[in-house]
């Protein structure tokens, strides 16, 4: 059933039962009505002759039931209450025992009690009254009359529902009568509705396909006729599609926010009558906002005060309509001053902007980051100038090596020469070596990426040591798989933190190698040892700087850049006599946005 139909028959059900039910109630009660007066005419009737057997029993010489069959005012008004009282079909009085005194006879079945009438008349049920006086049907009211203690006689009068079931029959048939005429009616009127309602229900499901997100197409089944259901069919498909625009929104809003809480320019988002709707760490940082949501729906100005430059500048932005780009303020706290550069955007067009958005950027970050391009600058420079010093060193050395060898072969007969001879090319190889590692940390790396199975590396790396006074025991963490990075590049990073922790430990000790697979896509290394430890910490990165003899002082200067080039972290816990821990943290995917650093503890 379509849902016009069922409209439909709503509307006319609407229409007809009401007026059927009140019409019901009405015929309930005018039964109710008409049997309380045919009781009152029984009683009237049954009041009279009692009356007058008790004028014929004034009498005491005769006998009562003889006085009354012989009283010919009883007989004439049992006769004449036929006529005169309504609804009384037969009036008679007879002995206890059923033997008429004066009246007429009625033929068996005897007819029901007319308190029976009575209880079908009051009861709930609306069909009930209706049922009982239905059919002409006969109901008898009595009452005994007593001589002294000893029943005499009894009063027996028939009354009959032919009036109220001719009132009922006409009530019914009104009823039915008017409510096939409340069925035409309700249905024309529901024709006539559908028919009104035809030209806006087709511009509803036209305002329902404008007002679909772009590119979705608002599409019906085939087949479908009922307008009604056209239009609940397309506006349930349209809150689909608005709930999932809604949820797609939501997500993209949360990530626009996060967004904007992790940048390191101070954001805010004012409404049009400067109300703070969103502000991350660094505004409530730089431009002292409470924190904790407390600056939320609150006036920017009612938080800065009306003489702050950033309030001056939002109102000459606002009431000249020009947004501000990178304009330079100058911020005075107590004796602490910071200059910002702040730019104004208004959100949307026309006069009145729905919104502000202001983002204000710290000029001493940007100094920094100009300081660091800078010197990153000068290492660039400074290593074309130590390649081209190295090869104009090289060159010499290679020369004086040559020399060297030949002075050896003419004063091979003299031990002590041969010697020193030795020595200096050993110095001159440990020259040659250095160079050629300055030559390595500064020439620029070219990264060799691949998926690599980190803890088998370890595990790898862990199987070189060969001392059999260090006690090598592995932690790996099952869950950390491949990362990608550069296998050999790695590889002797580890090697070369592991080599200065088997160092540390002469007389033999436990070196811990671990891994461990961190919440943000990081992964974590550890080489702990027990060794002598760490004086000083501050000094280790630095290029040539070693403590122990012979050492080269590259290997972890050249364990951190290999680090930072994977944009990895590595950290040095140390304490004399106490051993070391060293911490490397690698992001899984190369290009993770992590920010490559070095931290010493």
């Amino acid at each position: 059933m379509r849902l016009r139909q069922r409209l439909e028959i709503i509307f006319l059900l609407l229409l007809v039962v009401p007026f059927v039910a009140v019409t019901v109630l009405q015929v309930d009660r005018t039964i109710s009505v008409m049997v309380l007066d045919l009781q009152r005419t029984g009683d009237l009737v049954i009041g009279q002759i009692f009356e007058q057997i008790r004028a014929d029993l004034n009498h005491p010489e005769q006998d009562p039931i003889a006085a009354m069959r012989a009283d010919p005012l009883l007989k004439s008004f049992l006769g004449s209450s036929l006529a005169f009282a309504p609804g009384v079909v037969y009036a008679r009085v007879e002995t206890p025992d059923g033997h008429i005194i004066s009246g007429p006879e009625t033929a068996n079945p005897e007819p029901p009690s007319f308190a029976v009438l009575l209880r079908e008349a009051g009861s709930w049920w609306p069909s009930a009254p209706i049922a009982a006086v239905w059919g002409n049907r006969t109901y008898e009211m009595s009452k005994p009359v007593n001589l002294g203690d000893k029943p005499l006689a009894v009063i027996r009068i028939g009354l009959s529902t032919a009036l109220i079931d001719a009132e009922a029959r006409h009530a019914v048939n009104y009823t039915i009568a008017v409510g096939a005429a409340g069925v035409l009616l309700a249905l024309a009127a529901a024709m006539l509705v559908s028919r009104v309602l035809r030209e806006p229900i087709a511009a509803l499901i036209s305002s329902a396909e404008e007002i679909a997100p772009v590119g979705e197409k608002i599409s019906l089944p085939p087949g479908n006729g009922d307008e009604l259901e056209s239009v609940v069919a397309k506006f349930n498909q349209l809150a689909a599609r608005i709930k999932m625009s809604r949820v797609q929104w939501e997500t993209e809003r949360g990530q626009f926010f996060n967004i904007f809480r992790s940048i390191n320019d101070a954001v805010i988002l004012l409404d049009a009558a400067g109300a703070v709707l969103f502000a991350n760490d660094e505004a409530h940082e730089r431009l002292g906002l409470p924190a904790g949501g407390l600056a939320e729906s609150k006036p920017l100005k009612l938080l800065l005060g009306a003489d702050h430059p950033l309030i001056r500048a939002i109102e000459t932005a606002t009431t000249t309509g020009i947004e501000l780009r990178d304009a330079a303020l100058e911020l005075t706290a107590g004796q602490s001053s910071e200059r910002l550069l702040v730019s104004l955007f208004a959100l949307g067009r026309g006069p009145e902007p729905p919104g502000i958005l202001v983002v204000a950027r710290d000029l001493r970050l940007m100094k920094e980051l100009e300081t660091v391009v800078e010197h990153s600058d000068r290492l660039v420079r400074l290593g074309s100038v130590i390649s081209g010093v190295a090869h104009q060193l090289r060159n010499p050395l290679n020369a004086m090596s040559l020399q060297l060898e030949l002075l050896s072969h003419d004063v091979e007969r003299s031990g002590n020469a041969v010697r020193r001879v030795r020595a200096l090319r050993d110095e001159i190889e440990r020259l040659d070596r250095a160079i050629d590692a300055l030559l390595r940390f500064m020439r620029p790396e070219q990264l060799k990426p691949a998926s690599v199975p980190l803890n088998s590396l370890l595990t790898e790396v862990a199987a070189a040591v060969r001392k059999p006074e260090i006690r090598v025991e592995c932690e790996l963490d099952p869950s950390v798989l491949a990362i990608t990075a550069d296998r050999a590049l790695l590889a002797e990073a580890f090697r070369n933190v592991i080599a200065n922790a088997v160092d540390a430990m002469p007389q033999g000790g436990r070196l811990t190698i671990g891994s461990q697979r961190l919440p943000d896509d990081f992964v974590e290394i550890r080489i702990c040892d027990e060794g002598i430890g760490i004086e000083d910490t501050s000094r280790i990165f630095n290029l040539y700087y070693t403590t122990k003899k012979g050492g080269s002082g590259l290997g972890l200067p050249l364990a951190l850049r290999a680090v930072d080039l994977h944009h990895g972290t590595i950290q040095v816990d140390s304490q004399p006599g106490a051993g070391t821990r060293v911490r490397i943290r690698l992001p899984i995917a190369i290009g993770h946005t992590a920010t490559a650093r070095r931290e010493i503890a």
